[in-house]
């Protein structure tokens, strides 16, 4: 019976232990939020022993948890995009991402993870709403500005009219990034669980000029993607 309550009592502290003192640590050193963290680690796991991940360019992201406004720019490839980026970065991404993709069986990740439902139609606003709220308050927004997964995949295709106006609306630097090697499956529930060795690629921080227009910015995004990637730009 002894045994039984030191048993008890060892493992009511260990869990006292991770609920009092490693979960915030953890939280501490990534995204700042306690589920979202949890997230973050169940992720690395994911990202290494499922699509043996490769990251480049990681010095220029921010290091802090809490960074500042911030929208992370990447070319889309495949439905596990966020995954990929969002490994390689201590604070929380908010993204952007269309409604069709967001399955009901992944309800826990999208509400941790806090990720913005949007149409893709353009006719529901309440999302773009959501972001420049979050910007405001010193959030970082991730986009996809292609605007989904397009083909073929290795080239730069036009971007959405929001993207090049809320940086400038904002005034918020960039981190340019893109992907490669990424399932290529297009639908979530099987991109998942598609073995894969993928790679992402930090490019740049930009800081657009404060006069700089939607279209400027739109267009000097492509043309350094173009760049990065030896992808050719399509209309």
């Amino acid at each position: 019976m002894l045994i039984f309550v030191i048993s008890i009592t060892i493992t009511l502290l260990g869990v006292a232990a991770i609920q009092q003192i490693l979960l915030p640590l953890l939280a501490r050193y990534a995204t700042g939020d306690t589920n979202a963290a949890i997230l973050w680690l169940l992720n690395q796991f994911y990202v290494r022993f499922f699509h043996h991940i490769q990251a480049f360019g990681t010095e220029t992201i921010p290091y802090s948890v809490f960074p500042g406004k911030l929208i992370v720019v990447c070319k889309h490839q495949s439905p596990i995009d966020p995954l990929l980026v969002q490994s390689q970065c201590r604070f929380k991404i908010r993204w952007l991402m269309a409604k069709e993709y967001m399955l009901p069986s992944l309800d826990f990740i999208w509400k941790h993870g806090q990720i913005i439902p949007v149409a893709r139609d353009g006719q529901d606003s309440t999302g773009l709403r959501i972001a420049l709220r979050h910007l405001k308050k010193g959030g970082v927004i991730g986009i996809f500005p292609e605007g989904g997964i397009k083909q073929p995949r290795e080239a730069i295709h036009p971007f959405a009219e929001g993207v090049g106006a809320m940086i400038a609306h904002t005034n918020s630097p960039v981190l340019l990034a893109t992907v490669d090697g990424t399932p290529m499956n297009d639908e979530m529930d099987h991109a998942m669980f598609e073995r894969s060795h993928s790679s992402v690629r930090f490019i740049e921080l930009i800081h657009f000029p404060e006069d700089a227009t939607k279209s400027e910015i739109t267009e000097g995004l492509r043309q350094r993607l173009a760049e990065a990637t030896g992808w050719p730009l399509v209309e």
